[in-house]
């Protein structure tokens, strides 16, 4: 009976999460949902605010089949005024301003449409549009699109495998677009994966434990999930409720819409993802667990109660410590039925249940470690490793709330790679923690050595290869390494005398092309520092060259000069370096891009005799006219006549 008056009570609410004028900017009004942005695919393979390590996912992903070259649409009418390059991040983006107001930005894209690259080659910065580097260009005249107009083409540039990455702003505000008519209609249901509920103090005790308890989700009818395990939790002190959930979307997860936690008839705590603002991109550890969650939702573990400096927008309530559970305000023999409420895309929605009851155990004969901490989110700390040659300094800020953390050598782990130099002893900083707002810096003395101009910071990884950090720097003076970081881990200064190796591409497994959508790559791998983006010797028939460097593979295209591309042999050698100054052996590649076929001319008719008839002439007239030129002559000779036009095609450069 009672559960039946929950449900009823949880279905009263429901009205609370449809679509409201709040989920939109102040003044907005949505006169027509917006066109679907991928042209022949259909498929969201990341909903808005998901989990991404070190911050929230800003957009919505859909899918492009996996393919390059898929066309991207404008969903409103607006101007294009704005386009991106950044490499590590989103790849090629570009900015649409919506005529209602809006701005909506396109990442990892692999082209931009004819008329958008008109302006771009106008641009102060159209030199780095064609050298493939880094960019960020207002255009000189923005450009008119109309909804369903292609504007660009999809890729796989930046970071992730092809798909388009679709953001939705205004006034440094970011929407969901699934409010926008780019969600769902009819969606795949929502699945509850587990529950964990967590100490939040030392004498705090689960079932008798003073530690995090994780208990899976069965589903048990419908859209109804509960605890596979007991389904009675006994809490003695104060626990915290964390809930790993997603909605299915073929083979991907996709985060949810709304979570709610309720007791009886009070929501404790809960949220809505309608909208984040531009500066708590990185707050996403307020929400997530990040010991635990993952960017592809296995899982996605959402925090049900407020963590200090919690001030998301969508929270139902910031105040401290909100949806904590507490057995103090609890009464002896009474249990309470903990309801889970979720709502995703197509109005899609589940439900979880449990019990809890205050335990009236004793639990003085067992010791539990008491909470350290040293570093706080509202003051600066620094501290040394016991050698003196780690120091670590957290500035306000570091971390968003508090945490312990301490240096210690880890002399019994070398450092074997081939050509990696070992300059100091491998640190680690611990323990595992991931909730950093600005981060801390590192810093590593090193002794004077003949390496160092070669040297440079690396983390130790779990598999024992090691990865340079990017955006480290050395003082000579103080003979350190600083960088600032915002993970633990192991980390070591090595010298890295190793040269990277440069070779044919696998897709370069002929020496003849034809020369349409011709593409010449290599391939360069370095075990050390890495390969530098520009770090490039490269020649064509003996004219310096240009390549752009795609590190998630390693491949390496040749744009430059143009004349690699024209009819004839030619040849290429091509050398590269690493960030530490190696340079590789030359590479040489001997290759033929084939002529295009020739057009064959008509023939004209002879006009010589035209008018000359003859006595043989005007026998055999009647003949003549019975038997008329063959189809297939006439359709072949059309066909030669007008296949060169069908091949006159050209690759567009991005």
């Amino acid at each position: 009976m009672l559960r039946s008056f929950v449900l009823v009570l949880i279905l009263s609410f429901y009205p609370l999460f449809a679509i409201s004028v709040s989920d939109f900017p102040p003044g907005f009004v949505l006169k027509n949902p917006y066109l679907w942005p991928v042209k022949g695919y259909d498929s969201i393979t990341g909903s808005f605010g998901e989990f991404r390590t070190g911050h929230f996912h800003m957009g919505q992903d859909f899918s492009t089949g996996g393919k390059i070259g898929i066309p991207i649409l404008a969903v409103a009418n607006g101007k294009v005024t704005r386009v991106q390059r950044r490499w590590t991040s989103i790849g090629y983006a570009l900015f649409l301003q919506h005529d209602d107001g809006m701005t909506s930005r396109y990442g990892h894209l692999h082209k931009f449409s004819q008329k958008i690259i008109k302006q771009i080659l106008k641009s102060k910065q159209a030199k780095r549009y064609k050298d493939r580097t880094d960019f960020d260009i207002a255009l000189p005249e923005a450009v008119e699109v109309e909804a369903g107009e292609t504007i660009a083409f999809s890729g796989d540039t930046g970071v992730g495998p092809p798909h388009l990455h679709f953001e939705l702003f205004k006034d440094n505000v970011y929407y969901n677009p699934m409010h926008y008519g780019l969600g769902y209609n009819v969606a795949e249901p929502i699945v509850f994966n587990a529950l964990r509920i967590t100490p939040q103090t030392p004498r705090t005790f689960i079932n008798g434990r003073n530690e995090t308890v994780e208990i899976p989700f069965y589903e048990s009818s419908g859209n109804r999930f509960e605890l596979s395990e007991t389904p009675t939790l006994f809490i003695q002190g104060k626990v915290g409720i964390q809930i790993a959930i997603h909605q299915k979307s073929n083979s991907n997860r996709l985060g949810i819409f709304t979570l709610d936690m309720l007791i009886g008839e009070n929501v404790l705590q809960g949220f809505q993802l309608s909208k984040i603002l531009k500066e708590h991109t990185r707050k996403n550890v307020l929400l997530y667990d990040s010991s635990v969650s993952k960017p592809n939702g296995n899982p996605f573990s959402y925090y049900l109660h407020t963590r200090d400096g919690n001030d998301l927008l969508g929270m139902r309530s910031n105040g401290r410590e909100q949806g904590l559970l507490d057995s103090e305000q609890m009464r002896m023999g009474e249990p309470k039925e903990i309801t889970i409420r979720a709502t995703g895309m197509g109005g899609q929605m589940s439900f979880a249940s449990f019990y809890i009851l205050k335990d009236q155990g004793d639990y003085s004969h067992i010791v539990t470690k008491e909470w350290k901490y040293n570093v706080y989110y509202d003051r600066y700390t620094t501290f040394k490793s016991k050698d003196t040659k780690v120091e670590l300094f957290f500035p306000v800020n570091a971390v968003y709330s508090k945490a312990f953390f301490e240096i210690e050598a880890q002399e019994q782990i070398q450092i074997n790679t081939q050509g990696l130099n070992q300059l100091s002893s491998v640190y680690k900083i611990g323990p595992d923690f991931k909730d950093f707002n600005l981060g801390y810096d590192l810093y590593v003395k090193v002794p004077k050595s003949k390496d160092i101009n070669s040297a440079d910071l690396y983390e130790v990884l779990a598999d024992g290869k090691v990865k340079k950090i990017n955006g480290s720097s050395f003082s000579s003076w103080g003979q350190f390494f600083k960088v600032r970081l915002r993970k633990t881990g192991l980390f070591v200064v090595l010298s890295d005398q190793t040269p990277p190796n440069i070779y044919l591409h696998e897709f370069m497994n002929k020496t003849v092309y034809p020369r349409e959508d011709f593409a010449l790559y290599l391939k360069a791998v370095d075990v050390g520092s890495g390969i530098m983006p520009d770090g490039f010797d490269i020649t064509v028939d003996g004219i310096p060259g240009k390549a752009e460097f795609f590190p998630k593979d390693g491949r390496l295209e040749i744009f430059e000069p143009e004349i690699l591309y024209e009819p004839g042999k030619h040849t290429v050698l091509a050398s590269v370096r690493d960030f530490a100054g190696n340079w590789s052996s030359t590479v040489r590649y001997d290759y033929e891009i084939q002529s295009p076929p020739v057009p064959e001319e008509k023939k004209k008719p002879a006009t010589d005799n035209l008018n000359i008839e003859t006595v043989k002439d005007k026998k055999n007239t009647k003949e003549t006219k019975s038997k008329p030129s063959s189809p297939k002559v006439q359709k072949a000779t059309k066909s030669i006549t007008t296949a060169p036009k069908a091949k006159d095609k050209k690759s567009t450069s991005r």
